[in-house]
């Protein structure tokens, strides 16, 4: 077994990955989290395990109807099995069948600005009888799932359903089959109707799209259904090549020579021009065709166009006085047109523009929130570029720490431009007990500071600061990095939390459980381990502060991160905005409800990180030393978990003692960084090897990329 049962007396099993014996006090703290009479099956300890405080950085704790606050944590809401899902072959299928056979499917997707585009994901069981309420839309749909599970708001954040309030706009997702078969999208930033094969092909599923000499490039439906947009259904070809191609089918079916086949084929030609793709296409070979008309027969053009401006002048000023001329432009001053996205009708063309300027940039509205009197087993799917996906009923909804981005930029692009890329990111972001002189808006508008005043009593003087805080890195081990992969392709990667509120928050709640612990006369091994049983005030306000603290961590991760990719695009795109080619974003140090062995279980991931099949991750080394992107193998005995990191070797104190700055400067050589005493406790000496701990771990998670630092801001 690549794991270790460790050679200990207690009332349930310690599990360890770490391939080395535990430390007296490491063993002693194991012990005491193994003693708790509310632990399921056994512990697990991960390759990176090390002193903590009351559990070791890098245990996995299952636990009934118990959770200590030893953790932060968030989490994951999710819905019932007959929830419609809309996949890219065109169909809409219930989620607890999609959870069959754990294959991977296409699913539509939301980038925060609005950009509807199409990404793989997974779907699979999450928790059994779990309480629900339902969420009721403006377009009559109604959408059951749990209080916690979070809908993404028309700017792009993220509410959960419980704390959805009437009128509440939601970003949404129109789709729609057109006269010829094909599946259109609504792209939420622009109203414009958009064809599923191109939003497929936009969102890189497909090779490079292509470009045919003298021909347009159009995308071929292999099995001739145009609303299967699965990527392995779609060809690019020439407009040419398609037309010759569907031509010498003809000899194989007659439909082609047929007269509703001909007259398909000129209806759809007339409706292809009436969109701006069709309208410049078919206008510019109109040009062509009459600017070679001219050259070639210019008598003959002279002639035709003759005396037009005169004869339709005349006749335009005779119909126009006429009856029938200001009967026509009073009916078109009066004429209604039809919203294709709500259906509305609307008077006039500018009346129409300006509905769907109001209404659709704030559509899908919220009716009602109500809660179930009845609990069902709920599902959800793993999305792991984009971390949320499409409902049939018309809305966005999130997926179920560290984030990473792979860019478009190689690693000759940064030569030269190392130390000004440092020198800005620790310019624009607070680093250590730092924070931002000016709260930028996307911080002050972020949607969960309308809950602050839920929050416990003892942080309630805490939001000012919290405010300042947010987009700030923070002390320790957190860090931000630029790193090149194998491939030499640039990765941004950054670490860190909910920075002093969320350690405010859990003091707090730690704090009122060893109370409760010591009323109660409840004898623990150690105070630290003071828990709140499930169903309990104090356990539901901790659950909930917790999921605050926890999107406030994850919040900041995001405007730290926007303004380091901002950062990067200043020195290698002039500026230029790009799209990232991957997203890695995982949580660590937190709790999740899961279930495990068939058994709904609250999971403890004390510096770990989420592991389940397909699950993206990060496991960083220390400065100077390798990271690695993984996917989660899906690991039962781990609870589905790996390590978060290479995990310490020795306390920052003895680190500190045992090296020298020099010791500093070559074991960070080759990265830009700081190097001097200030960052002595984070030298790679201090940490355990990443290589070794990768191979511990080898049943866990796979490797997708191998990183290294090339700059690196501490905090």
């Amino acid at each position: 077994m690549p794991y270790e049962k460790l050679e200990i007396t207690t009332p349930y099993p310690v599990l360890s990955w770490a391939n080395h014996p535990l430390g007296s006090d490491e063993t002693k703290m194991a012990k005491n989290v193994a003693s708790l009479p509310f632990v399921f099956k056994h512990v697990a300890l991960m390759p990176d395990v090390h002193l903590g405080k009351g559990a070791l950085v890098g245990s996995v704790i299952a636990t009934k109807e118990a959770i200590i606050p030893a953790a932060v944590g968030v989490d994951i809401g999710c819905f019932v099995g007959d929830t419609l899902i809309p996949i890219v072959d065109g169909q809409s299928y219930r989620l607890k069948d999609l959870t069959d056979g754990g294959k991977e499917f296409f699913v539509y997707a939301c980038t925060p600005t609005g950009k509807i585009v199409a990404a793989p994901a997974t779907a699979k069981l999450t928790r059994r009888n779990a309480s629900l309420v339902k969420v009721i839309l403006g377009n009559g749909e109604e959408v059951i799932c749990t209080p916690d599970h979070q809908f993404m708001l028309r700017d792009g954040s993220y509410q959960e359903a419980q704390l959805l309030s009437s009128g509440t706009s939601l970003m949404p997702f129109y789709s729609k089959t057109d006269k010829d078969g094909y599946t259109l999208i609504a792209q939420t930033y622009s109203g414009r109707w958009q064809k599923a094969d191109w939003v497929i092909a936009r969102s890189g599923l497909l090779s490079k799209i292509p470009q045919f000499v003298g021909q347009r490039t159009v995308i071929h439906h292999r099995n001739f259904q145009e609303s299967d947009n699965r990527p392995d259904n779609l060809e690019f070809m020439g407009d040419g090549d398609h037309s010759t191609y569907h031509r010498s089918l003809v000899e194989r079916n007659q439909h082609w020579q047929s007269p509703e086949f001909e007259a398909r084929r000129i209806a759809s030609l007339a409706q292809k021009a009436k969109t701006p793709a069709g309208y410049k296409y078919y206008a510019e070979r109109g040009t062509r065709n009459i600017t070679q008309y001219m050259q070639q027969q210019p008598e003959h053009f002279q002639n035709a166009v003759a005396g037009n401006g005169l004869r339709g002048k005349e006749y335009l000023v005779q119909y126009n006085k006429s009856e029938k001329g200001r009967a026509k432009s009073q009916e078109i001053a009066n004429r209604y047109y039809t919203c294709d996205i709500c259906g509305a009708e609307i008077k006039t063309p500018i009346g129409l523009h300006n509905h769907r300027r109001k209404e659709h940039q704030c559509n899908h509205k919220v009716v009602a929130v109500i809660p179930l009197n009845y609990t069902e087993d709920v599902y959800c799917l793993t999305v792991p570029e984009y971390h949320n996906f499409a409902l049939k009923a018309g809305v966005f909804v999130h997926n179920c720490g560290m984030c990473a981005i792979k860019t478009p930029f190689t690693g000759e692009q940064l030569e030269g431009k190392l130390k000004k890329i440092r020198l800005d990111i620790e310019a624009a972001i607070p680093t250590g007990f730092n924070e931002n002189k000016d709260v930028e808006k996307s911080a002050t508008n972020w949607q969960r500071w309308g809950d602050f005043s839920e929050l416990h009593p003892g942080v309630q003087d805490l939001q000012r600061k919290a405010m300042r805080q947010m987009g700030s890195l923070g002390g320790g081990n957190h860090f931000i990095e630029v790193c090149l992969d194998t491939e030499n392709q640039v990765w941004l990667m950054l670490h860190s939390g909910s920075r002093n509120i969320g350690n405010k928050l859990a003091q707090c709640h730690i704090s009122t459980a060893k109370e409760l612990a010591k009323m109660a006369g409840n004898k623990l091994p150690d105070p630290d381990l003071s828990y709140f049983v499930a169903g309990t005030p104090e356990f539901q306000a901790y659950w909930h502060d917790l999921q605050w603290a926890q999107d406030y961590a994850r919040f900041n991760r995001d405007v730290m991160m926007a303004r380091f990719k901002h950062i990067i695009e200043k020195h290698l795109a002039g500026g230029k905005a790009t799209k990232p080619l991957l997203q890695v974003n995982c949580h660590h140090n937190y709790a999740e409800k899961e279930v495990h062995f068939n058994e709904d279980v609250y999971v403890t991931r004390k510096g770990a990180v989420r592991a389940q099949t397909e699950d993206y991750g990060i496991i960083p080394g220390s400065m100077g030393a390798k990271s690695f992107i993984v996917k989660g193998k899906g690991n039962a005995h781990s609870f589905c978990s790996c390590s978060h990191g290479a995990g310490r070797l020795m306390s920052r104190n003895k680190a500190k003692n045992a090296y020298t700055l020099d010791d500093l400067i070559e074991q960070t050589q080759g990265v830009e960084c700081r190097k001097d005493t200030g960052v002595l406790d984070e030298i790679p000496g201090a940490y355990k090897p990443i290589d070794q701990v990768m191979e511990n771990q080898a049943d866990l998670v796979e490797v997708v990329a191998t990183l290294k630092q090339v700059v690196c801001v501490k905090g």
